[in-house]
């Protein structure tokens, strides 16, 4: 028998936050200051500057009562072509943003400090791609970081060389900016290889945003989190407890498991995707019978020996939300 739990907590406030953002501070071309004005103008609540091998900390500058910055950092490892060492192979982007407390207490004095700026490592040739992803995983987490995997399919990185990563907290399956750049940056495939082989692991959607003006970049991928109120501690919990969902565009009501049947409310969409494992044929896919109709709940009747279960929504246009997963 299933138990009957709710996706979100039953109580608490949802707050719009962009987690992958680049400013002039790296290859940006927008300001701190003028990446926070556009942000809280499209509704945010929270961002992280998450510059190239740079940590920044801007809590002081920005934080007020509606909007926060979560303090980070993009950390890479890059494979180079040993004839042409400029042109890189494969990488791999893993984030740092600044954990709880009891985090930051852990690391103790190894907290990176403002500005603080790391050497990105680089081989040439061939390189253990699963060791690199590994030891860059573990060393962000001894500063006291929280960590996730950035838009694999862009990387060029092979499954095998992040998959069984320890320690991640979560797989970027959503990169609005690689996605508009050169159409690689999707990747829940990865993501439920993860979550197969049993992993616990969540997913975000994020911008990755340069500003450079060649193409959309910015305010088409965020997470929705569901928290008491606006705080660093409060929404890096509630991060890691997976209470929260990942958007393009739709929004996600409630969703749970209740009597046997997974169920999903959400904003008029056109798909609705239940994905599980283990099996083949579990899961289940609800579609409208017109191109102009829409969906705002649905529902599957569990076995009872899936091992997780997942839901997606999408509209029309495409743009997708998803929640995490719930462990069955």
């Amino acid at each position: 028998m299933i138990k009957d739990q709710n996706g979100f907590s039953s109580s608490g406030n949802w707050y719009k936050g962009n987690l992958h953002s680049h400013t002039v501070n790296s290859d940006g071309k927008l300001t701190p200051e003028e990446s926070v004005r556009l942000f809280r103008e499209h509704g945010y609540s929270f961002l992280c500057f998450s510059e190239h091998d740079l940590y920044t900390d801007y809590r002081s500058e920005f934080d007020c009562e509606d909007f926060i910055i979560l303090p980070g950092l993009e950390a890479s490892v890059a494979l180079c072509e040993e004839e042409a060492p400029h042109k890189k192979l494969k990488v791999h982007h893993i984030h740092g943003i600044l954990g709880t407390e009891q985090m930051q207490k852990a690391a103790g004095e190894h907290v990176f400090r403002e500005k603080e700026a790391i050497k990105p490592a680089k081989l040439y040739g061939t390189w253990d791609g699963a060791g690199e992803a590994q030891k860059l995983c573990d060393y962000l987490r001894s500063r006291g970081c929280l960590t996730i995997y950035n838009h694999p399919v862009w990387s060029r990185a092979e499954a095998e060389e992040f998959i069984d990563t320890e320690g991640l907290w979560a797989l970027e399956i959503f990169n609005y900016g690689t996605v508009n750049e050169s159409n690689t940056g999707y990747d829940y495939l990865s993501w439920d290889r993860m979550l197969r082989k049993g992993k616990r692991i969540t997913a975000v959607a994020a911008d990755d945003n340069h500003n450079e003006g060649f193409f959309d970049d910015a305010c088409g991928g965020y997470i929705v989190v569901r928290a008491d109120r606006l705080s660093h501690e409060e929404i890096l919990k509630n991060m890691i407890s997976g209470n929260y969902y990942s958007s393009a565009g739709p929004e996600i009501y409630g969703w749970g498991i209740k009597d046997q049947t997974a169920w999903v409310e959400c904003s008029p969409v056109y798909r609705i995707d239940f994905i599980a494992g283990n099996h083949i044929n579990d899961g289940r896919a609800l579609v409208c019978g017109s191109y102009k109709g829409t969906l705002q709940r649905g529902e599957y009747e569990l076995r009872g020996d899936e091992a997780y279960i997942r839901v997606q929504v999408s509209d029309r246009y495409g743009r997708t939300a998803w929640t995490n997963a719930i462990h069955l």
